[in-house]
């Protein structure tokens, strides 16, 4: 919360503010709406079309020339989402149009640089596709400066390293994959040894259909103690 303002004084919210630190943090407008301002249908779309132009500009960029001539309308496609998604979404949808139009102009494959930075921002648009966090307080900023670094490559500048932001967006979201894996990994398995014990209580003499059971079990309690989750590798260990 804010501090009250003019005139008015709120000495135990002065108090809280203080103690933690809060005056170096941008306030919070409860009033704002917050949800619904975008519709999981465009997200789905703008998703596809990421991925459709991602995969075609890196076609071409290795050599696969028969691909140049969707390159054009699938980075529309991907611009017209930026800009209902984005703030600043359409200086970044004119940077990446103008790309590929004069990738298709020219009949080859782009420089490298400038292929390396376009897959760059496409991928961070796929990430924060994923992050879904169009909001975020520097979510202009940091379009405009995707616009600008592929702007400045395509001029003929030197590509620049990738800034903390964007780093930090990758690996959350890498982080989040990951678990996802695991997660789906995890269920295979339970799966599995549901399987081999309702099989056994359904004929208890074929005890053979339980051995992989065990092995199957210790697996789990391996990836449980990795996550932290000791009383799911506890309970995996008494099964």
């Amino acid at each position: 919360a804010a501090a009250p303002g003019a005139g008015r004084r709120a000495p135990r919210l002065v108090a809280v503010r203080q103690a933690w630190n809060l005056a170096r943090r941008a306030p919070v407008d409860y009033l704002a709406t917050q949800l619904g301002r975008h519709d999981p249908a465009s997200i789905a779309q703008a998703k596809k079309r990421v991925a459709a132009a991602k995969e075609s500009w890196a076609a071409v960029a290795g050599g696969e020339l028969h691909r140049l001539p969707a390159l054009g309308e699938q980075f529309h496609l991907v611009g017209e989402s930026l800009k209902k998604l984005y703030p600043a979404g359409d200086r970044l949808a004119q940077v990446l149009a103008a790309v590929a139009g004069q990738t298709v102009a020219a009949g080859a494959a782009p420089p490298p640089a400038l292929a390396m930075e376009v897959a760059t921002a496409v991928l961070y648009i796929e990430a924060s596709l994923d992050d879904a966090d169009f909001d975020h307080p520097t979510q202009a900023e940091r379009v405009q400066r995707l616009a600008q670094r592929v702007a400045e490559v395509r001029d003929g500048a030197p590509p620049q390293a990738l800034e903390a932001w964007m780093e930090e967006l990758y690996r959350r979201v890498s982080d989040r994959q990951t678990m996802g894996s695991v997660v789906q990994e995890l269920r295979s398995a339970l799966t599995e040894a549901e399987k081999a014990i309702d099989a056994f209580f359904r004929q208890p003499a074929a005890r053979e259909q339980l051995h992989p059971v065990p092995g199957q079990l210790n697996a789990m309690r391996g990836v449980f103690s990795v996550l932290g989750l000791q009383q799911a590798s506890q309970a995996v260990v008494r099964m």
